[in-house]
């Protein structure tokens, strides 16, 4: 029997990577090309603002290929794009206290794949649908 009365901390990424909202979406698309994750939080003065999901930043490719017509007119558009324009504000969170059974509870509720653990307004980490699943299985 998995045990769902366990800290988000016991499974969580500490210290995530992060970038700032002016971030070029250049560098999130390096980061991610790199890296083996799916989700960037946005830390703005220090505080979370906002999420980029691999998923996000696809799309906003696609949407520029496939919406525009002129190769450096979607290019100048994709230069010119930073984090914040394509994150995700303020997005749900949770605590490193919280359960894992909380985690999971909010993800089939919302349809997310990440919550990023945030301690007194400071951000501690990031939990994902893969953390429960290596935790699980």
């Amino acid at each position: 029997m998995i045990d769902t009365s366990k800290p988000v901390a016991d499974i969580m990424t500490k210290n995530p990577a992060v970038v700032k909202p002016e971030t070029p979406i250049e560098v999130v698309h390096d980061m991610f090309e790199r890296n083996n994750f799916h989700h960037i939080p946005v830390l703005g003065h220090s505080k979370l603002v906002g999420i980029i999901s691999k998923t996000d930043y696809l799309k906003i490719r696609h949407m520029l290929a496939t919406t525009w017509s002129g190769e450096t007119i979607c290019q100048d558009m994709y230069m010119e794009m930073r984090a914040e324009d394509i994150m995700s504000a303020n997005p749900l969170c949770i605590e490193s206290a919280d359960t894992i059974g909380l985690a999971a509870d909010i993800f089939k509720a919302n349809a997310l794949h990440a919550l990023p653990v945030v301690d007194e307004g400071e951000l501690v980490g990031i939990v994902t649908t893969h953390d429960l699943l290596t935790f699980a299985f």
